[in-house]
């Protein structure tokens, strides 16, 4: 009686386990760190169309202008989640009307949360941002802008001058605006 307890606990263990490894085999999170480092994510929300339709136009121009970019339009379901994503760094880049963008940072209701979200603006069309984590590269920065500026008559965007609502301007988005070239960084050495 005790052997046939004894394999019946260890053949429930050795599923448990079994199932345990399955469910770590097919989560999305390791898909996604790969992901959105092979392509260039900008959120936009079902929360706002407006800033939906904006994300679309200039991911388009991004993907002609930077095709290497991969550049893509990732939704949330609300701007909620989109503070979050950009809070925790799974998200460099998001389209965020000007109200938004000054909530967000600011940590205004309804992103109190998330205080201090830190964000830095690249492109300004005069009601919507797209913003940035501080932490993309100044080359990247400079790229995205450069993608987007190259477009600027079409796209109705303008130089934000020194930044908005208390967001500075990213330094690559900055070294654009004035004139100045950035190179890129050299390649990683071979291991």
């Amino acid at each position: 009686m005790q052997r046939r307890s004894f394999l019946s606990r260890l053949s429930l263990a050795a599923a448990m386990s079994g199932l345990t490894a399955m469910a770590l085999a097919h989560t999305p999170y390791r898909f996604w760190d790969v992901f959105r480092k092979r392509n260039m994510v900008i959120l936009t929300s079902h929360q706002d169309y407006t800033g939906d339709d904006i994300g679309d136009l200039w991911v388009a121009t991004l993907r002609q202008n930077l095709p290497l970019s991969r550049a893509l339009v990732s939704r949330t379901q609300d701007l909620g989640r989109m503070a979050s994503l950009l809070k925790t760094d799974q998200v460099k880049l998001a389209v965020l009307s000007h109200e938004h963008a000054r909530q967000m940072f600011a940590g205004d209701a309804p992103f109190e949360s998330f205080k201090p979200l830190e964000l830095q603006i690249l492109v300004d069309n005069g009601k919507y941002l797209l913003v940035t984590r501080p932490d993309v590269p100044l080359y990247h920065g400079y790229l995205v802008t450069r993608g987007l500026m190259d477009s600027a008559a079409s796209l109705q965007l303008t130089d934000p001058g020194t930044g908005r609502h208390g967001m500075v301007i990213h330094p690559g988005a900055l070294a654009f605006y004035k004139g100045e070239k950035i190179d890129p960084p050299p390649p990683p050495p071979d291991k």
